[in-house]
């Protein structure tokens, strides 16, 4: 058996999988490759490197055999590849997908070096052959407000599968080389491959998108007209002191392309000083939301949580939870929800601090008007 060979099995093989998995040193690791290939016959003494070279071409193994145990973990644009990685088990569990899986990886010698390449249209192609996934409800946010608190929260019963921030359906929903259609069909596809690693069938999904995703909504409300969604906001002026702190991805001005879909153009001056251009971002992220607002939508603010988290949003998602969930709820909801090792500390006031008189009144005349028209929502729905 050769070293293709040898990769295809790992990848549709259970039981050759585990195996590999399980192993916790490279010696390990490599006596059993060594079981599944005639390295003797071929003269290749290592066979881990032969295997880590089929991870540079595309494979096009058995799709059902291939999620049983693997996940999708990367699209890469340029290429219209799609990584996969092992998939995560419940005791790696991370507020974020992408920290799950490298949680998995952590643990995996095995998983942290193998990882396969498919084609986005050799997907395509197949994802007729599987069941569309019914999502219990999306979380759409502004980002620093309070939303990983809420999927955090969600997470703590067994009956939920929370796929939070997934880089694979962000990057894949930000590629612009691929038609509305082809999006449409590997995001079903993604999606529910996501949600078959996070838990399986018998869960309810819930996903929680990137903020600059609500840009998506109406193709995500197209693929899913039966799944509702909560809006998660916070007062501007709070959400952008925490990026005064730790700027994120769409709010350092350093990658456009996640905004491209929202903001035609940045104006010049405001892309010169970091907070007007944040103030932009942030506004294109209420406007859209705005924009969004309809019968399917729950506006929950920042206030509101945690106890939100097991009635409203609970309830408008029609999932529930048990007494141990509760109990659990009650702990998660008094760690930091981006590092559980951490207490939460309340710091809005801390936040309100951060500006001077006159950058908080610049945000409050560009941005308090959305923000109050969101707020007000919450009662007219």
């Amino acid at each position: 058996m050769d070293s293709r060979e040898v990769y295809s099995r790992l990848l549709e093989s259970e039981e050759a999988l585990a195996q590999c998995v399980a192993c916790r040193h490279f010696d390990d690791l490599l006596a059993t490759l060594k079981r599944y290939s005639d390295v003797e016959e071929q003269g290749e003494s290592d066979p881990l490197s032969a295997l880590i070279a089929c991870n540079n071409e595309e494979v096009e193994p058995e799709l059902p055999l291939l999620l049983r145990q693997w996940t999708p973990v990367r699209y890469v644009a340029a290429r219209k590849r799609v990584i996969w990685g092992v998939a995560p088990t419940a005791r790696d569990w991370a507020p974020f997908w992408d920290e799950r899986i490298a949680t998995q990886r952590a643990r995996s010698i095995f998983g942290s070096i193998i990882k396969p390449a498919t084609g986005i249209e050799y997907l395509i192609r197949h994802s007729h052959l599987f069941n569309e996934v019914r999502p219990a409800g999306f979380i759409f946010h502004l980002s620093r407000c309070g939303s990983t608190l809420a999927s955090n929260l969600l997470a703590v019963s067994p009956a939920h599968c929370v796929i939070s921030e997934s880089s694979v359906l962000t990057e894949l929903l930000l590629d612009k080389e691929l038609t509305e259609s082809q999006k449409a069909e590997a995001l079903r596809f993604l999606l529910a491959a996501q949600g078959l690693a996070g838990g399986g069938d018998d869960q309810e999904l819930i996903v929680k998108w990137n903020a600059w995703d609500i840009g998506f909504w109406p193709l995500l409300r197209r693929l899913y007209p039966d799944t509702p969604s909560v809006f998660v906001i916070r007062r501007p002026e709070e959400i952008l002191a925490s990026h005064q702190r730790l700027a994120g991805r769409h709010m350092a001005a350093t990658d456009l392309s996640v905004l491209s879909h929202l903001v035609a153009k940045v104006d010049d001056a405001a892309s010169d000083v970091l907070l007007s251009y944040q103030m932009e971002v942030l506004g294109a992220l209420m406007n859209s939301m705005a924009q969004s607002l309809d019968s399917s939508v729950l506006v929950v603010d920042y206030t509101e949580l945690p106890d939100a988290a097991e009635n409203r949003i609970a309830d408008h998602f029609g999932v529930s939870f048990s007494a141990d969930d509760l109990q659990r709820l009650k702990t998660r909801a008094g760690q930091y929800s981006k590092d559980p090792s951490r207490s939460f500390q309340g710091d809005s006031e801390d936040k309100r601090r951060v500006f001077s008189a006159q950058d908080a009144s610049m945000i409050s005349q560009k941005l308090d008007g959305l923000y109050t028209r969101l707020l007000e929502s919450r009662h007219t729905r």
